[in-house]
């Protein structure tokens, strides 16, 4: 199975798989904790958990079947002891690991079953499925694994009842998204497919310990592309009526523009489609794979808004797009504004040789805690110190009229304080997540990289750095590295360690 360049991108970070179980240390020293998260904290400690999608892991006799990592956070952030790594060969994982199932393609967070904690849901887009005597290749499935007070126990885990039709090359589980899209205060899970027409399904929870949910609706969008479409899924609230809003897009497994962004606005009877995002000129947004969409509300305004990567405009130097929410949708009477690194007062230009590719990855978190949402933004090609490739992160603030560039601030690895030091085709900044790993109220910056500067490690293998927030904003002070050694990963392979987070 051919999985396009976006799929490239999977994750990072983690413990050994030991004889098929989970290996899994002691938790760190109990602190006061803050209020429980029911989206991110899967042992209900008040601290943001973090998942790495590995979905190209292999074992000596399986090739890309497939993992994730689970980093927990603590006061101090995320740690290289407390950890799990999950496959399907995981005790309590229902399935079996089968090569190229990429399990770990897409996960998300929430608590899908109502119990007080978040759960996992993790997709195997490559899973075959069997009933009878007939076989379908790359079916695909999504696992669900249950959260509890010692965190993803692996003893609670159920295969999802998706109610697709058995379809050959379905490959249910391209994309994974989860919110509230009805309002009754349940958590509901989005699942795009890569093949078929239709470009997903939503199921609306609880869902419950066998996998089935209360009920399931398909998107209602046809692809036009029953051989491949490469789903991608966002939420937010753009419209302000606290239901979560879906945007959908897709691309056929190349570098092509895709179809466009549609909005599906959430509603008690499910979902509404609100037409596509348009830009300044009135015309459609198209962006490319591997280019996802983060959400967030910038200047407070009730509405989130959308932040639409496009790291090959202005001849690869790149910018992002911000369009603004409101009541019904996108908002008409504000026109999408760019960024790029000649906005005003965001560090370095595009006047250097070379192809930035500035917003190729882009999360949106409040990292000084003022309440304003800010934009982290990559640019994991830029060239700097004399080397090609090594990648730099610029973050810009949210404020009462919106993302500014005005106190923007830049990281490499040669910053000081960061660990390590820049290398040619580092590419920091190949993967971007925001979110409070240590439970102080800011988001913290989680960036992957491309390559580690540590001998014997793959040029491959990927790895995640870790800035925190602080009441200036991200710093390089206190901030953490981790190569894949630092994690129990293989050396070698093609792992993208920090390329691809829960969502």
């Amino acid at each position: 199975m051919h999985l396009p360049l976006r799929r490239v991108l999977a994750c990072a970070a983690t413990a050994a798989l030991a004889g098929g179980g989970l290996v899994a240390t002691s938790a760190p020293a109990a602190t006061a904790a803050p209020a429980k998260r029911l989206v991110d904290d899967f042992n209900g400690d008040g601290y943001g958990d973090v998942v790495l999608n590995l979905r190209l892991y292999s074992t000596a006799t399986l090739d890309k079947s497939g993992a994730v990592l689970v980093l927990y956070g603590s006061p101090s952030g995320l740690s290289r002891t407390h950890r799990k790594l999950i496959t399907e060969s995981t005790a309590g994982v229902p399935g079996t690991a089968e090569s190229a199932d990429w399990f770990g393609e897409a996960t998300t967070t929430g608590d899908f079953d109502g119990d007080g904690y978040a759960d996992l849901a993790v997709s195997a887009p490559g899973e075959d499925y069997t009933s009878g005597a007939t076989s379908w290749k790359d079916a695909g499935q999504v696992k669900l694994i249950w959260g509890g007070p010692n965190g993803l126990t692996h003893h609670g885990a159920t295969t999802v009842k998706l109610g697709t039709p058995a379809v050959q090359g379905l490959l249910a589980g391209m994309d994974l998204a989860s919110g509230d899209f009805n309002g009754d205060g349940k958590r509901d899970l989005a699942v795009g497919n890569g093949r078929g027409g239709e470009a997903g399904s939503v199921l609306f929870g609880p869902i419950d310990r066998t996998g089935a949910p209360a009920s399931r609706k398909p998107l209602g969008l046809d692809t036009g592309e029953p051989q491949y479409a490469d789903t991608m899924l966002a939420t937010g609230d753009l419209t302000g009526d606290g239901l979560t809003d879906l945007l959908v897009s897709w691309d056929t497994g190349t570098l092509k523009s895709t179809h466009g962004i549609h909005l599906l606005r959430g509603g008690a009877g499910g979902f509404t489609n609100a037409g596509y995002l348009k830009d300044a000129n009135g015309a459609t947004i198209d962006h490319r794979e591997s280019e996802r969409l983060a959400t967030g509300d910038l200047d407070r305004d009730g509405h989130d808004d959308v932040i639409v990567p496009q790291p090959f405009a202005l001849g690869h130097k790149g910018e992002f797009l911000v369009v603004y929410g409101a009541a019904n949708g996108q908002d008409p009477a504000r026109k999408p504004v760019h960024f790029s690194q000649d906005t005003p007062g965001v560090p370095d230009t595009n006047s250097d040789g070379g192809s930035d590719h500035f917003g190729k990855q882009v999360a949106v978190g409040d990292v000084d805690a003022d309440g304003y949402p800010d934009v982290i933004a990559t640019s994991p090609d830029e060239n700097h110190s004399q080397l090609t490739n090594p990648g730099k992160v610029t973050v810009l603030r949210g404020g009462p009229g919106g993302l500014t560039g005005t106190g923007a601030t830049a990281f490499t690895q040669n910053t000081p304080g960061v660990p390590g030091s820049s290398i040619g085709e580092g590419g920091f900044g190949m993967g971007a997540k925001a979110t409070d790993v240590n439970g102080d109220g800011r988001a913290d910056a989680l960036i992957g990289v491309h390559a580690v500067d540590e001998v014997g490690v793959s040029s491959h293998a990927g790895g995640l750095w870790v800035l925190p927030g602080s009441a200036t904003g991200t710093t390089a002070t206190g901030s953490k590295g981790f190569t894949p050694v630092d994690l129990g990963l293989p050396r070698d392979g093609y792992l993208y360690v920090g390329w691809s987070f829960n969502r």
